[in-house]
């Protein structure tokens, strides 16, 4: 497999393209590779440096995991960081106006600041991802409550009959399956169903 990626093309994107863009490689660096998150922390976002070797290690990251679980069954899941959320949230808003890594950046947030409330992340994970998010010019948040698009996250890939397979960080580059049986996900959330 030949991957090839010309980053002199990166300079063309409209800004908005480009932190779409730097969603993927934010969610990639959170879930696997702390001195990769520390190198996006140490970037200037109007114009980063090392573009070629932040490229690089996100496809050898992502090319070791699909070699690894080229199904899907394990640790593949990981790459789904922030998307359980990202997609309900596109669905909400019936995927228009809302770009894919704008969402998933979003949820990212949603999910790393209910587990951290839980107990199941690091405390200061979600501060911390939340700021390198934003460096980037991306949303944290979204105007639509959670609970206007949990319905969404039914329909969800990484729902396994009555669970559901949330990504979660421990900290900074580490990465775990969560199973949740799907009628607790508000509660985890800190949300009330049907509001």
């Amino acid at each position: 497999m030949l991957v090839i990626a010309d980053t002199s093309t990166l300079s063309t994107l409209p800004r908005e393209t480009f932190a779409d863009g730097m969603a993927e490689v934010i969610k990639t660096a959170a879930i696997k590779d702390l001195s990769l998150f520390e190198l996006l922390e140490s970037q200037n976002p109007e114009k980063p440096q090392n573009l070629e070797q932040i490229i690089a290690r996100c496809i050898d990251i992502k090319r070791g995991v699909v070699e690894r679980d080229e199904r899907e069954s394990g640790e593949r899941r990981l790459l789904n960081f922030g998307h359980t959320l990202g997609h309900a949230l596109e669905k909400h808003y019936n995927y228009t106006g809302l770009s894919h890594g704008f969402a998933v950046a979003v949820g990212m947030a949603e999910i790393t600041k209910a587990s951290e409330n839980h107990g199941l992340t690091q405390e200061g994970t979600a501060e911390r991802l939340i700021s390198l998010i934003k460096k980037f010019s991306l949303p944290a948040e979204d105007s639509a409550p959670v609970q206007d698009y949990l319905s969404g996250v039914m329909l969800d890939k990484k729902r396994a009959g009555s669970n559901i397979n949330l990504v979660l960080l421990r900290g900074i580059g580490d990465s775990f399956v969560h199973p949740l049986p799907v009628n607790e996900l508000a509660k985890f959330l800190g949300v009330e169903a049907g509001k």
